[in-house]
């Protein structure tokens, strides 16, 4: 019996290192600098029918021998074909890639070699697409690149004696309604410009109030947002060391220091509203002794009730920030191994699943789409280790049930604190998946690759795709305002009677162009809103009298509640002779339900209308007791003829 027991305990023993294998893990030491190395240790499950590279990449590039990029890359559709172009910045050179693979421009850079993806927006807002690259260099330079979306050169200014590091922003700081470019000088005693944070217009000039000087080196991308609902935007900047928030007029509105017990890096927090109530909180994490995550009050710098959450190893991670179905989630990631992928809402609750123990861990920007079309959100991040050449592009659903149909993606080369882009790069309305990784050797032959998967999914199911949620760079999550816009009916025309008070409405449908579908019609009389609701373009009034004014107008409905009124149409009604009436008809019940009775001296017809003045029932006889069991509920008119003349009355059907 103990020999049975031994031989099954070295069994299991053999099984647990059978499940471990060789693999490379990256991490990043204090000087920013990406380095490797080899593990062995259980590798993510493989995918069945993974998802295989597009036609055309992937492709590779130069590297610089030291400082890998960070943080993904760009798509944008830059030349307004309804396709994204993929905008790679590494070593000392930009590039604009097609959906095909084929390199539409390089440019290179000015200052050092590019480490962050660049911000994209319409900076003179005249519809046409800028692009912004910051560079470093050491210690001893940095540059700040601009170009138009053919790829010519705005602005190439190097910085001496002061790096620009993290990403640039791009925000209309001064309300002039062009965008300012914001970045981090790291800066020297020597430096061309000051250390801090600077904003500049396209000219190269620095707005008024910036830079906003710092006591030390920055240590994320700006966050920007405007928290006050003035019109105008704050910023959130750090040292290693101090949280600041600071006006649009460069001022110091608060700051929050650490005192080493943690530290500001790489970062790049996010500023969201949880509630809707303009009760806007700061959302990110910190390293250092005491590494966390955290939720503060941006207004104060507070922490939110049950913030900040400990966390054991140090992260560099982005958070991400998305509204799930009606409350947010939040995802932040950690370094190291163990429980290193973090799903809370905004309270701090982690969310049932999470968080998830992993062999490696997960730094880069987090995306969340829906990756299969079931309705329900998925999340993708990068992953910390590499198996011989390739590394891991990750999936989750929202359980923390990791995704094995078609993940994970396997591109070649690490995607350590990178991730997956989404957009349309072939312009056919679905979702591709674009990686950037890299191989870490500190060689001048190290490549940096581009690989594109087709996700097959509409554009519609992408919920946070890029670096801070936005080409901008701002990291303000907002719900996106819907603008919706709709057509009036065209052509109101109305005819009358003759002799009879009524008044026959139709016109023409509205004009194609509508944000939403058409639902129906309501129709105004003389400023009060009828209760018929109409699905064709015609309308009976029968309440009317003659020698009186009627003014009508219709509104047409939209599925995304846009209303629009056509101009009025005023009628006077005036019959072509005047009509003697019957005044001894009678009509009961009313209400009636499925008999109704008519009584008058001389009667010789009976004719029900329903609201859209069609003729539903017609009697030339047994006026007394007239079945109306097949008519629905609703609004109808009785025109009554006799002898004498012609009478209309509103009968209603309730059964």
């Amino acid at each position: 019996m103990k020999k049975t027991l031994l031989l099954l305990a070295l069994f299991s023993f053999s099984l647990g290192l059978v499940a471990q294998q060789p693999a490379t893990r990256a991490f990043i030491d204090t000087d920013g600098i990406i380095k490797t190395e080899s593990v062995l240790t259980q590798l993510p499950p493989a995918s069945r029918d993974g998802l295989t590279p597009m036609p055309g990449f992937p492709l590779s590039f130069s590297s610089n021998t030291t400082y890998k990029p960070m943080r993904g890359l760009a798509l944008a559709d830059l030349n307004n074909d309804g396709a994204d172009e993929i905008i790679l910045c590494h070593n000392e050179e930009i590039n604009v890639i097609d959906g095909q693979g084929n390199i539409l421009w390089t440019q290179p850079l000015v200052g050092g070699m590019a480490q962050y993806p660049a911000a994209v927006g319409d900076i003179n807002k005249d519809g046409i697409l800028e692009i912004v690259s910051l560079t470093a260099y050491g210690n001893a330079r940095g540059g700040i690149n601009v170009f138009d979306a053919s790829g010519n050169v705005l602005m190439a200014t190097v910085t001496n004696n002061n790096p620009l590091i993290c990403a640039p922003v791009l925000a209309d700081l001064n309300n002039d309604s062009e965008l300012e470019i914001i970045f981090c000088g790291r800066g020297k005693a020597s430096a061309s410009i000051s250390a801090g944070i600077h904003a500049w217009n396209l000219q190269g000039e620095e707005i008024e109030g910036f830079p906003f000087e710092l006591p030390s080196t920055p240590a994320f991308t700006p966050t920007l947002a405007d928290i006050d609902g003035d019109g105008s935007l704050e910023m959130f900047v750090s040292t290693t060391t101090a949280l600041y928030c600071v006006s649009h007029t460069g001022e110091e509105l608060y700051r929050v220091d650490s005192e080493e017990a943690y530290k500001y890096s790489y970062q790049s927090p996010l500023v969201v509203d949880f509630e809707g109530d303009g009760n806007w909180s700061i959302v990110g994490a910190c390293h250092g002794d005491n590494p966390n995550h955290y939720v503060r009050d941006a207004h104060t710098g507070e922490y939110r009730t049950g913030w900040p959450k400990p966390v054991s190893y140090w992260t560099y991670s982005a958070p991400t920030v998305v509204k799930n179905g009606d409350q947010y989630a939040i995802f932040m990631g950690v370094s190291g191994e163990g429980n290193v992928f973090y799903q809370y809402d905004m309270s701090g609750n982690i969310a049932p699943g999470f968080p998830l123990n992993l062999t490696s861990g997960v730094e880069g920007f987090i995306s969340v789409v829906d990756i299969d079309g079931d309705g329900e959100n998925e999340i993708i991040t990068d992953f910390n280790l590499m198996d011989g050449e390739q590394g891991y592009i990750r999936a989750w659903e929202m359980d923390g049930t990791e995704v094995t149909e078609g993940f994970p993606l396997r591109p070649q080369g690490l995607s350590y604190m990178n991730g997956a882009n989404l957009g349309d790069i072939d312009g056919d309305g679905n979702l591709e998946i674009v990686t950037l990784t890299y191989v870490q050797n500190f060689s001048p032959d190290d490549p940096v690759y581009v690989t594109a998967y087709a996700l097959n999914q509409p554009v519609e199911n992408l919920v946070y795709g890029t670096y801070k949620g936005s080409n901008d760079h701002m990291g303000w999550i907002r719900e996106e305002e819907v603008v919706v816009s709709c057509n009036p009916v065209r052509d109101l025309e109305a005819e009358t009677g003759g002799d009879v008070s009524q008044v026959y409405l139709h016109w023409t449908e509205p004009e194609p162009g509508s944000t939403g579908n058409l639902l129906g019609y309501l129709i105004q009389k003389n400023g009060e809103l009828l209760q018929e609701f109409l699905e064709t373009p015609e309308y009976m009034d029968f309440e009317v009298e003659f020698f009186q004014t009627y003014e009508y107008v219709v509104i047409a409905v939209f599925d995304d509640n846009c209303e629009s009124a056509c101009a009025p149409l005023s009628i006077e009604l005036i019959p072509d002779a005047v009509p003697e009436y019957s005044k001894e008809a009678k009509v009961y019940p009313n209400p009636a339900k499925n008999i109704l009775h008519v009584e008058g001296a001389g009667l010789t017809e009976v004719e029900v209308f329903n609201i859209m003045g069609q003729s539903v029932l017609n009697v030339n006889e047994n006026f007394e007791t007239i079945n109306i069991g097949h008519l629905k509920n609703g609004i109808y008119f009785i025109r009554i003829k006799t002898t004498e003349g012609e009478k209309t009355v509103k009968l209603v059907i309730e059964k």
